[in-house]
């Protein structure tokens, strides 16, 4: 038995060798219940080990969408304040 720390958010950190023992992998889909005083977290599924995509690979994907900077951050307020 491992203990890990429940911090803020509710965020919790996985030991690396339960990580390493299941196979789990940034992006993989957990499912997480409850069943009475115990969480259980099972690998719901396992993404497809394919190409990892950066910011990178996207630049220019929107491209043409704003005419400036100003525009963009204008968008991102709005966005925000919904």
């Amino acid at each position: 038995m491992q203990l890990t720390r429940l911090r803020a958010k509710n965020q919790i950190t996985l030991p690396a060798s339960i990580v390493t023992a299941i196979g789990l992998r940034e992006g993989d889909i957990l499912r997480i219940t409850a069943e009475q005083d115990r969480v259980i977290i099972t690998a719901q599924e396992i993404r497809e080990r394919g190409r990892t995509y950066t910011m990178s690979d996207w630049l220019g994907a929107a491209a043409g969408l704003y005419d400036s900077v100003a525009e963009i951050d204008a968008e991102i307020a709005a966005s925000r304040a919904e």
